[in-house]
């Protein structure tokens, strides 16, 4: 592999999934078959993410990136023993036929809007086929269910002041911001007006949040019901309970390839995973195995012609040390 071809794949495994866009992931290439996955240490989340699960699926979701990456430029990748200071290491072998779901690297989107639900059946059914790992949830009643627990968790986070201050140092709510188009969360990926923007960035300040969730705005603020509701099922992606996050993100990211080759939009739901009553809750309503840890639950449907916004990602002088 050149370095012209490694920073290609580098360029395209950018666009895999990650918590609130921090793009954890750094790339260093050792020589012409060995790459390393490198953590960037201003890109946790100790708050959100205290043990760190999420960032390690991230960078496992990059890793699944670059391989798909490579297959489309002829290169076999496989994941091999990490050394000192090292989150991944891939291995590039000589030949490979590209991946399926290669293609859809660069198409994958989080869409945070109301839905479409037309032509959807058949693209359902062929995804509980293509992953079997989610388990998908398509009467009205579940999705409402999914939907109020959503809310509940959401609102049982955002009152925690840590952990709200953090969510808001990656929000980028005006298109002034520095690295609006380069991290982060922006208004415009979270559907938000120009208005909205305006408004969440006051109302989740320290104090005045407390202040609006006393007067019972606290959910009006972060409720989420009317969206998703919109879609036409919840899928809960499910995987072994003892599975290293790092393999766990590596299925994270294919599983959501699938949905987008199927043409399907979709968005996580991760805290109904990290908040543990929520889990609980979605574990024994539909039957969890008790050997399966729920790792997320995505909202699916079609997003309206054009709706899907550009990415905002880093540059690969920033990420390629």
């Amino acid at each position: 592999m050149t370095p012209e071809d490694f920073e290609a794949a580098v360029a395209d495994a950018a666009l895999s999934p990650n918590v609130h866009n921090t793009q954890p992931t750094l790339w260093r290439r050792i020589d012409a078959r060995t790459i390393a996955l490198l953590e960037a240490p201003d890109r946790t989340l100790p708050h959100g993410d205290p043990t760190g699960r999420d960032v390690a699926a991230s960078h496992g979701a990059a890793a699944e990136g670059f391989i798909l990456a490579a297959s489309l430029r002829g290169f076999a990748v496989r994941p091999a023993p990490t050394h000192e200071g090292e989150v991944g290491r891939l291995l590039i072998d000589d030949a490979a036929t590209p991946d399926p779901l290669a293609p859809f690297l660069t198409r994958r989107r989080t869409y945070r809007g109301k839905f479409t639900t037309d032509r959807m059946l058949a693209a359902l059914a062929d995804l509980t086929v293509a992953a079997p790992d989610l388990m998908l949830l398509t009467r009205p009643a579940d999705i409402d269910h999914v939907a109020r627990l959503n809310d509940v968790a959401s609102l049982r986070g955002f009152r925690n002041k840590a952990f709200r201050a953090e969510l808001l140092s990656w929000m980028r709510l005006s298109p002034r911001h520095l690295r609006w188009s380069e991290d982060g969360l922006n208004a415009r990926a979270m559907e938000m007006s120009s208005l909205e923007a305006m408004g969440a960035a006051v109302a989740l300040r320290p104090g005045v949040f407390e202040i609006l969730d006393g007067l019972s705005l606290g959910s009006v603020l972060t409720g989420e019901t009317a969206v998703v509701n919109s879609a036409a099922a919840a899928a809960l992606l499910h995987r072994p309970a003892d599975e290293a996050p790092f393999e766990t993100g590596r299925a994270w990211h294919r599983a959501w390839l699938e949905m987008t080759r199927l043409g399907l939009a979709a968005a996580p739901m991760t805290v109904l995973a990290d908040d543990a009553a929520a889990a609980a809750d979605l574990s024994k309503r539909f039957n969890l195995p008790p050997d399966r840890r729920l790792i997320t639950v995505f909202r699916l449907g079609r997003a309206p012609e054009d709706a899907l916004p550009p990415p905002a990602r880093r540059p690969l002088k920033d990420v390629i040390v």
